[in-house]
């Protein structure tokens, strides 16, 4: 059965004063339609699975005669966002599928905000600092909060976390970040799916496990503060969490994986400066960071330009690859599922592409509503238009249970069993009333 990559494009808060560009519409459950306004371009609708308006704040920035259109659009929160897909890729997880969720799009425009939510270890509103669900947590911390609160015996939920800078894979669950070249190591498993061999892989047993490991991982991440996003991420993240479970036949194990993919923004390297920020509070309770101009010692500036050269030539690459996909499949050369040659200069592509060739794959678009931001918007919508074309052929993947495993399994449902009874025996045990003898 072949399914296409499900586009989600989200449109963050004003950040800066201006006209509206974007206006955004949720038809029915996955028909949405993305239209751009106050703009010449000649395509304007682009019609996308899910559209969410998360501007939030609008009325504080939103300058020019397009109030109404803002009001009249429905506001999208992390839990609603959530609701619309988390159900489905709970389901695909479980049902023993690999599941790909990569975000998209420019600095700052809310991709890491979509796919975990506020991640900054040194911000209170992190959602690993949470314990419960929270309004702020993104789709993956929901996703593992109740993955974790239905584990059952014979689970085993394991992760791996690394980013990819410039050249580099950073093992970001190594004590010292241990950094190979991004080649090393790189081999697909015998599922047919791309791995890091030598970085390393932990066993979680419990939501909090997860929760420590992430605060601990993200310390080591490449960040700076940039002109688009006060805690730009480097370069790009990928998480893996694996599931194994107890399959339907017997001495089987079930293997569902989600790759949770933050890529790094998509803005011009030459684009860039190393920014000064200061956070604003408000009285609602929420707040902003102002970009107050660039920092004074340009050598940090060059610094990040020099990065962002890499990262641009990476995404650039996956444009293609998503370019050339589309092209072959419009013109029925290409059977779902199956590639295209070349496309394996960088880490990206060079890992990614035919992992979510065979998963079930989530595109999170981010854009911003400003008019000054039109060009990068536009540039976003056309990489998510050639996405939303590709054809994929997901399969599951299974593993054999080891003998010791089969034999603790055994032992374990035997000891079901056992309780099962001496519970039924009780239960029809005539009750011991008291009472005097005569």
């Amino acid at each position: 059965m072949s399914v296409s990559i499900k586009v989600a494009v989200r449109c963050r808060p004003y950040t800066v004063d201006d006209k509206l560009g974007v206006k955004l519409k949720q038809n029915s459950d996955e028909e949405g339609e993305i239209e751009l306004i106050n703009c010449d371009y000649t395509t304007k609708r682009f019609p996308f699975t899910y559209a969410w308006w998360s501007a939030y704040g609008y009325q504080r920035h939103l300058t020019g005669d397009n109030m109404n259109d803002a009001d009249n659009m429905e506001l999208i929160d992390q839990e609603t966002a959530y609701n619309q897909v988390g159900t489905k890729i709970k389901e695909d997880l479980l049902g023993g599928n690999a599941v790909v969720l990569f975000a998209y799009g420019l600095s700052g425009s809310g991709k890491t905000y979509t796919v975990f939510g506020p991640d900054a270890v040194d911000a209170p509103e992190a959602w690993f600092k949470h314990k419960e669900p929270h309004k702020l947590w993104g789709i993956f911390p929901r996703l593992a909060y109740e993955l974790f609160n239905m584990k059952q015996d014979g689970w085993k939920i394991s992760m791996k976390y690394f980013q990819n800078v410039v050249d580099t894979v950073r093992d970001l669950m190594s004590p010292n970040a241990e950094e190979q070249h991004y080649k090393n190591g790189m081999r697909k498993d015998p599922d047919g799916f791309m791995d890091i061999e030598w970085c390393g892989t932990k066993v979680l047993h419990s939501w909090n496990d997860l929760r420590m490991e992430f605060q601990t991982c993200n310390a080591r991440k490449a960040i700076a503060p940039t002109q688009f996003n006060p805690m730009s991420t480097r370069g790009h993240c990928i998480m893996v969490l694996e599931v194994e479970m107890p399959g339907e036949v017997e001495g089987m194990k079930l293997r569902g994986r989600v790759y949770v993919c933050d890529l790094a923004g998509t803005e011009p390297a030459g684009d860039i400066v190393y920014a000064l920020y200061t956070k604003i509070q408000f009285d609602d309770g929420s707040f902003e960071y102002k970009f107050n101009g660039p920092h004074s010692d340009m050598k940090k500036t060059k610094e990040l330009q020099e990065q962002g050269k890499k990262i641009n030539l990476s995404l650039s690459e996956m444009a293609q690859f998503f370019m050339k996909m589309a092209e072959a499949f419009k013109a029925k050369k290409l059977k779902p599922g199956a590639s295209i040659p070349g496309c394996n200069s960088f880490f990206l592509c060079k890992y990614l592409k035919d992992t979510m060739l065979q998963a079930r794959t989530y595109l999170f678009c981010a854009i911003r509503p400003e008019v000054q931001f039109l060009k990068y918007t536009f540039a976003t919508l056309g990489f998510a238009q050639n996405a939303s074309v590709v054809k994929l052929a997901p399969k599951k993947a299974t593993v054999a249970a080891s003998a010791q495993e089969r034999k603790l399994m055994a032992e374990l449902e035997a000891m079901k069993a056992l309780v099962a009874q001496l519970q039924a025996n009780n239960s029809n045990q005539p009750s011991n009333t008291s009472g005097s003898v005569s």
